[in-house]
């Protein structure tokens, strides 16, 4: 008897774009789900929507206080970094414009990161231990850098309206783009991954 699942599902190289509401949960229990936080994620998928599409989207599934983001490109996996990329950017820079016209409650900050890897192709959604990595990324925080080796200051890992990304995707970046610059922030133990990985602050020029 089938189970309606398949057994071996696609395999595909894509960017793996995690976006983060930060303190989405606490706003939404202290305003309300309907009064505020329901319009804030609408505005948030909304956003990453409109930017998202042009630049090779692939799918868009939400994790409760954000998103999981994927892009390919037909012709180079590769240039799917610079599709993410460039989305985070625009996506980071579209809410800050939104932020500026909305009441203090309602505005929202995002914690960001990216990854390339393969990832297996379900309807709506995306798994793989790549997935995993790149959430284990986007969760890093000032309190990861006590067990990092050759951690930046404290004062130097980004608090909110961030984008962090893995060494493959400056490695692609530095190829594929000049318009992005990154900034290792230390050698960090991922929960789940065997040893230690750079993990980087990237930033637009």
């Amino acid at each position: 008897m089938s189970s309606g699942i398949d057994a071996f599902p696609e395999v595909v190289t894509e960017c793996i774009l995690v976006v983060d509401s930060i303190e989405s949960t606490a706003t939404s229990d202290l305003f309300g789900w309907y009064a505020v936080g329901r319009g804030l994620m609408r505005d948030l998928r909304s956003t990453i929507v409109t930017i998202g599409q042009p630049l090779c989207m692939r799918c868009l599934k939400s994790t409760g206080d954000g998103y999981l983001v994927t892009f390919g490109d037909a012709q180079s996996a590769e240039m799917s970094v610079v599709h993410a990329a460039t989305a985070a950017f625009d996506i980071l820079g579209a809410i800050e414009v939104r932020n500026a016209q909305v009441p203090e409650e309602r505005a929202i900050h995002l914690r960001m990161a990216l990854h390339l890897g393969q990832v297996d192709v379900l309807e709506n959604d995306r798994e793989g231990p790549d997935v995993s990595y790149t959430f284990r990324i986007e969760s890093l925080s000032t309190g990861s850098l006590a067990k990092a080796v050759n951690p930046v200051p404290i004062d130097d890992f980004p608090l909110r309206d961030y984008v962090l990304c893995s060494e493959r995707v400056v490695g692609v970046l530095d190829r594929r783009a000049d318009h992005f610059r990154s900034k290792v922030l230390g050698l960090f133990k991922l929960k789940g991954f065997s040893g230690r990985y750079d993990i980087f602050q990237l930033h637009r020029r």
